[in-house]
């Protein structure tokens, strides 16, 4: 894993950690009124992706036209 690729994973990991840490202070009716959720602890939205926690891919493979040269 790149240095670049571990330092975004570590950014999106703190900020859905932060996002989190400010929902858990809003009651049920709030959170419902600005689209989400409080199921069994997780913050979750109304609509679209199911959890605000971050997925961690294994590895994603570039195409061979598109990988980057070494020099």
């Amino acid at each position: 894993m790149s240095i670049i690729a571990l330092f975004n994973a570590a950014k999106d990991y703190f900020e859905a950690r932060r996002t989190n840490q400010a929902f858990r202070q809003l009651d049920d009716h709030y959170l419902k009124d600005i689209g989400f959720y409080r199921d069994n602890g997780h913050i979750r939205p109304l609509a679209g992706k199911k959890d605000l926690d971050i997925e961690v891919k294994g590895h994603v493979q570039i195409p061979p036209g598109e990988q980057p040269s070494d020099g």
